[in-house]
């Protein structure tokens, strides 16, 4: 029994010893953690300036505020945000990124010791959404959004006349109560009709507009032609489920058939159906 009380006496010197090592430790840890917070608050690596590069619409000092709103305050209490070498460099591009959805992208890096830059690129239009149903009685273009070429939906747009921009008329993905602003274009219609946009344009003329229907019908209506005059205002019908190849496939082998060189139409051509497979059929006015 003295053996056994003897053991485990020593066991307990052991660990009283052993915890009195690890609260020594942890006082050092944090006298150390203390320490270092203190080094970096010295002004010698305050950031002071902040340069910002690339705004066009968005005003740069708005997002100058924002950056310096960031680097208000200190990590875990003692260190220093604004210390420019350990700034939060990826929560101010995340923050600038969620604030202005105009900016396509936002890099931020350290210049000097009191110097940051932050570079920017902001979202080019692409078209306008006007909403999701498309009215022949609009004259001018109000209420519209902006929407850069990946059919994400970045601002507002001011009010336009028709032809001045590619007008989108459908449903959105991420819209909601809140507002339209970040939503986007259902990505497999966008890259449908942005791939037959650029071929229209580069093969036939400009397109005025894209109806993307809730049945699956898309409606892309031209605004001029200068080797076909006769399809300006007229209708493309087509599938979702097409393909832009083979809708200029079909159609620039049509045309030249339906319409010679050297003949005027008699009567006025109102739209060309491709929903029916390779059939097209052109309706024209009676």
């Amino acid at each position: 029994m003295a053996k056994i009380a003897s053991i485990i006496t020593g066991l307990r010197e052991h660990g009283r010893l052993w915890f009195m090592r690890g609260i020594a430790v942890l006082i050092l840890a944090f006298l150390f953690f203390i320490a270092i917070g203190g080094i970096s608050q010295n002004d010698k690596w305050k950031i002071t300036r902040v340069e910002v590069v690339g705004t066009q619409t968005v005003d740069s000092d708005t997002v100058e505020a924002l950056v310096r709103e960031k680097l208000k305050g200190n990590y875990y209490i003692a260190y220093a945000r604004e210390n420019s070498q350990i700034f939060p460099s990826r929560e101010i591009e995340e923050g600038l990124l969620n604030v202005f959805p105009r900016l396509a992208s936002a890099y931020v890096e350290r210049i000097d010791a009191h110097t940051i830059s932050v570079k920017v690129s902001e979202r080019k239009p692409y078209a306008l959404w006007c909403g999701e149903v498309y009215s022949p009685d609009i004259r001018e273009l109000i209420g519209c959004f902006f929407v850069d070429n990946t059919g994400f939906v970045f601002d507002r747009a001011p009010t336009f006349s028709e032809g001045v921009y590619l007008e989108i008329y459908g449903a959105l993905l991420g819209a909601s109560e809140e507002g339209i602003l970040r939503a986007h274009i259902p990505p497999a219609q966008f890259i449908l009709t942005h791939t037959l946009v650029s071929s229209l344009m580069r093969e036939l003329g400009d397109p005025l507009r894209i109806i993307m229907k809730p049945e699956g019908e898309m409606v892309v209506t031209m605004k001029k032609s200068d080797k076909y005059p006769m399809l300006a205002g007229v209708e493309l019908r087509f599938k979702d489920t097409a393909s832009a190849e083979t809708i200029m496939k079909n159609l620039l082998a049509a045309l030249p058939v339906q319409f010679p060189p050297d003949v005027t139409p008699k009567k006025k051509l109102l739209y060309i159906d491709m929903r029916f497979g390779n059939k097209i059929f052109f309706g024209f006015e009676n």
